[in-house]
């Protein structure tokens, strides 16, 4: 066995310039393979059907992901003088994607007050955010970190403190809050806002309004509005064609993984037919020139 070793590592370090080009090639495939898969769980954690309620959304125009909306601070303004009579409350949200402990999170900055109101997060243990540099994760959150109250999370290399655990009826299993002004401390205020909450009054029809809002120039122009559950579904889906999408990539990727290693295994073997004959004269068995072929695939 130490003489199949001896003899590979040979082999290897004789043809050592394609060699190092085959395991470059191959660990380019395997990275990709492993983000791929990365991705994919990820999009599965971040799915989930929306509940239906009665709030609408706006948003830059044409944007899939609420990361890539800017809003400047007027249009909730306008908004409201569109449509007094119909929308109770209007706020803004930050809002972020980024990859924390390892995990995909979505990072959310909005008013302390509208956490346990509007946006109806349940605090299921802990506090809600009291001071500087502090956050509630929800519970899909504190699942995927091992997260708990008291722990330390890095956000944009700031230290965040865990101070509550939230439960949310709505898409934000993976989910991490905190107060606007930190948002705003955090993430600047160059891009504005992401995200448009309208909380409408209770017997308000959310698809009159939303046409209101949108036969307004000063709304239509540069944003879109959307029912909270219908953006979210739809959000939804467009994560759901990227999984099909990714696992189809992460199909090809094993795929020329294997054919890369069959190719260069095949490839040694065939320039190596005489040597190998060779070998076999000299007392090699046929079991020790599969453990060589099988060790140079390793």
């Amino acid at each position: 066995m130490l003489a199949v070793g001896y003899f590979t590592f040979r082999d290897l370090l004789y043809d050592r310039w394609r060699s190092l080009l085959t395991i470059i090639s191959l660990a380019v495939v395997v990275v990709g393979y492993l983000l791929l898969t990365s991705l994919a769980q990820a999009l599965v954690t971040l799915s989930r059907q929306a509940q239906v309620t009665n709030n609408l959304l706006i948003l830059a125009a044409d944007t899939i992901d609420p990361m890539d909306s800017s809003i400047d601070e007027g249009v909730l303004q306008t908004a409201m003088e569109i449509a007094p009579d119909q929308i109770q409350l209007a706020f803004p949200i930050l809002f972020r994607h980024l990859t924390i402990d390892g995990q995909l999170m979505q990072v959310r900055s909005v008013a302390l007050e509208e956490m346990s109101t509007s946006l109806a997060l349940t605090l299921v243990q802990g506090n809600w955010p009291g001071g500087p540099r502090q956050v509630v994760v929800s519970e899909g959150a504190a699942e995927l970190a091992s997260w708990k109250i008291g722990s330390t999370v890095n956000i944009y290399g700031t230290d965040f403190q865990v101070t509550g655990l939230v439960r949310t009826e709505e898409n934000a299993f993976g989910s991490v809050w905190m107060t606007y002004t930190e948002g705003q401390h955090l993430f600047g205020t160059s891009r504005g806002f992401q995200v448009g909450y309208l909380s409408l009054v209770p017997l308000a029809d959310p698809e009159s309004v939303r046409a209101r809002l949108l036969a307004d120039p000063r709304i239509s122009a540069a944003y879109s509005v959307y029912l909270e559950h219908a953006f979210t579904n739809s959000y939804n889906q467009s994560n759901s064609n990227l999984l099909v999408l990714s696992g189809l990539m992460v199909l090809i990727s094993l795929l020329v993984v294997t054919f890369g290693i069959y190719n260069a295994t095949s490839l040694s073997l065939t320039e190596r037919s005489l040597e190998i004959g060779l070998l076999q004269v000299i007392g090699f068995t046929l079991s020790k020139l599969r453990g060589f072929l099988l060790a140079r695939a390793l």
